[in-house]
């Protein structure tokens, strides 16, 4: 059954279906289909999301992986399956070259469309994927993720209750270590004409949107830096290496309207670590600091305690009264990143029947690209340069 013709619809036990079509399976794949398998088992929703075919470049690859991960079905052709009624939800879970052909061939299809990030390779791009959505009325979204972890949801709640009262300064990190060693293998991560950027597309993305997110702040202007210190890597066939034509590490300033100011760094060649993305908020009343790597706590402090015990505390954000965490298990059992893509799938869903925005959408990717894009021409010119959209 098609979304178009379950509206109004009072559910029974027998939900309304909604297929989904996954473009790709490698990482990020695995990851989105997970979320497929788990979203309905924890989460009551209007439909039942039904993990229908898998989309590859070759077909006994394709095959494999809807086996793996759950798939009815797997595809070569996208054309015929944007042109199937009984298909929903477009999953694009490709490299980053070609999210703007086949998210638009999506929603020209009338599809709604999940899109990994970044949106797009281009300000430009991102700009024509946000209208035709919304043209479309389609309902689409990002999977910026790391919105979607009990503790940055809660991080967000506090800051907009002013807990923290009004914000004064960002401190962004995402530091990886992955590219360290010059022997790793170049990749299309390692390729401007397929991924835009290095660690500033991949890694930078997540904290401008996070920062975004949880702060409801907006850039207004940028000046960045970048590096590239291996400069070829081997291709794996034989001795033959391949130029590395994207940024190793990418480290910016940000000035926001309202006042507040930022610093941001990404990198993926500092040793020991492996996913440490940690954001640091600081305003006139506290400050609230959230790391992936301790994904389930949060420091906080507050000048509103007494003189005498103020410090950082812990808040373990598993108890059944912080956002996503009764879903799961009993008070102060952990979740994990897998989950936060099963939270941002459910939210997506259940706004399919109720009408709500979901955040973030294709207009809130293209901020994402403009901050990008105004931090890479910053490099160039070495001054701020203005954020437009």
């Amino acid at each position: 059954m098609s979304i178009a013709a379950t509206k109004n619809v009072v559910l029974s036990d027998e939900s309304p279906i909604l297929n989904v079509a996954m473009i790709g399976h490698a990482f990020m794949g695995r990851a989105h289909s997970n979320a497929y398998r788990q979203v309905n088992h924890f989460f009551d929703l209007p439909f039942r999301v039904v993990a229908k075919v898998v989309v590859g470049r070759a077909l006994d690859r394709a095959g494999a992986a809807a086996a793996k991960l759950g798939f009815e079905e797997a595809s070569i052709s996208l054309e015929e399956v944007l042109a199937r009624d009984d298909i929903d939800l477009v999953d694009v879970a490709t490299p980053n070259d070609s999210h703007f052909a086949i998210a638009m061939a999506a929603l020209k299809a009338g599809k709604h469309v999940l899109c990994e990030k970044p949106l797009a390779m281009t300000v430009a791009e991102a700009k024509l994927m946000a209208a035709e959505a919304k043209k479309r009325k389609a309902k689409v979204g990002l999977w910026h993720n790391y919105r979607s972890a009990p503790a940055t949801k809660l991080a967000a709640l506090m800051i907009a209750r002013g807990d923290i009262g009004v914000v004064r300064q960002v401190r962004a990190v995402y530091l990886q270590d992955w590219l360290s060693d010059a022997s790793v293998p170049a990749s299309w991560r390692t390729d401007k004409k397929l991924c835009g950027s290095g660690a500033h597309g991949d890694l930078n993305a997540h904290l401008i949107d996070l920062t975004r997110a949880l702060t409801g702040l907006e850039f207004l202007s940028v000046c960045g830096m970048q590096q590239t210190f291996t400069k070829e890597r081997p291709t794996g066939k034989g001795k033959a290496k391949a130029e590395v034509t994207v940024d190793d590490a990418f480290c910016f300033l940000a000035r926001f309207a309202g006042g507040a100011i930022g610093t941001f760094e990404a990198t993926r060649v500092a040793p020991g670590r492996k996913n440490y993305n940690r954001i640091e908020i600081s305003g006139t009343k506290g400050t609230i600091i959230w790391n992936l790597e301790r994904m389930n706590e949060l420091q906080f402090f507050s000048f509103a305690d007494q003189r005498d015990a103020q410090g950082f505390r812990t808040i373990m954000c598993m108890d059944s009264v912080h956002p996503y965490a009764a879903n799961w298990w009993p008070d102060g059992h952990t979740v994990g990143y897998e989950h936060t893509f099963v939270h941002h799938l459910a939210d997506f869903v259940s706004s399919l029947k109720s009408g709500a925005a979901f955040a973030p959408n294709f207009h809130d990717g293209l901020k994402v690209q403009a901050v990008l894009e105004a931090a890479m021409q910053s490099v160039k010119s070495g001054t701020f340069v203005k954020v437009n959209v």
